[in-house]
């Protein structure tokens, strides 16, 4: 006999042919039958979630449909089914709406391409000016859990070094420490992100997603000075966000690695998509 949760979900989900192909039958009945782990099936299951996410799977569906003819689309389906909660699938849906935005600029040859430099993958490919471009997205509701609020320890380790620095710096505030802490603690988790992601021979690009977040572009900026040194592959930041008014679909800020060899490149690249004048320097 079909579970009751099954025969809830299955209906709903068999309405979508693209989200189907992913959370097909077999998926829904083998989480139904373990407890659901995935996070859009488990807001679809909850009464008082399931109404909004029933309005958010047309939206999921057309920005799937706008993907299916591009090398590599079967591999967002473990990401989509492996998005556990609200972070993760907010990670899958800023990866879904960048690629999306290359796409319709004719530039995106593949999804999740394997990596040149190790076992994995980037989460997209692009060609441009017969180069290969890898991308990499991350938002900063996943990036979070890395950099999540300080620990009593580290609590500490900020009131010691604000007392130590006003003695010689009396108009620092605790602010400013807790700042240059956070500007720290994101460039360390990009530096490591970058390094295994971003192959050294390539252009690359990494985008930031910030719309959900209190990350903005004065912070990603002091980011920037502390990861383009250490990463010339990332030749441009690609900031996602929603300041200056900018509406979902376009990107308001980017930032140029100088010591980039690939940077001529990169500019000819903006100016092809018509972005060279948001470049932040």
């Amino acid at each position: 006999m079909q579970s009751e949760c099954y025969q809830r979900l299955q209906p709903i989900l068999s309405e979508y042919l693209h989200v189907y192909q992913f959370l097909n039958d077999g998926f829904i009945r083998g989480q139904c039958e373990s407890a659901l782990k995935n996070f859009l099936l488990k807001r679809l299951d909850n009464e008082e979630s399931s109404h909004f996410t029933c309005q958010h799977l047309p939206t999921l569906e057309q920005r799937l449909a706008g993907l299916t003819s591009i090398t590599g689309y079967d591999r967002l389906k473990p990401l989509l089914r492996g998005a556990s909660d609200w972070d993760e699938y907010q990670e899958f849906l800023a990866q879904i709406d960048i690629t999306l935005f290359f796409k319709h600029k004719n530039l995106l040859k593949e999804i999740e391409p394997e990596l040149p430099h190790r076992a994995g993958n980037a989460d997209f490919l692009l060609s441009f000016s017969q180069q290969d471009i890898y991308c990499e997205v991350t938002s900063f509701e996943s990036l979070a859990k890395s950099i999540e609020s300080l620990t009593k320890d580290g609590d500490n380790k900020i009131e010691s070094k604000f007392q130590k620095v006003r003695k010689e710096q009396p108009w620092i505030t605790r602010q400013d420490i807790e700042n240059e802490t956070e500007v720290n603690r994101i460039a360390k988790n990009l530096l490591e992100k970058t390094k295994r992601q971003l192959p050294l021979n390539h252009l690359g690009i990494l985008a930031l997603e910030t719309g959900k977040s209190q990350v903005y572009c004065y912070k990603i900026k002091e980011v920037a000075k502390k990861l383009f040194p250490k990463r010339p592959q990332v030749t441009l930041i690609m900031l996602w966000s929603l300041e200056k008014g900018s509406q979902i679909g376009e990107a308001p800020f980017w930032f140029v690695n100088p010591n980039s060899p690939y940077q001529n490149i990169g500019r000819k690249l903006l100016e092809h998509l018509g972005q060279d004048n948001k470049v932040i320097s």
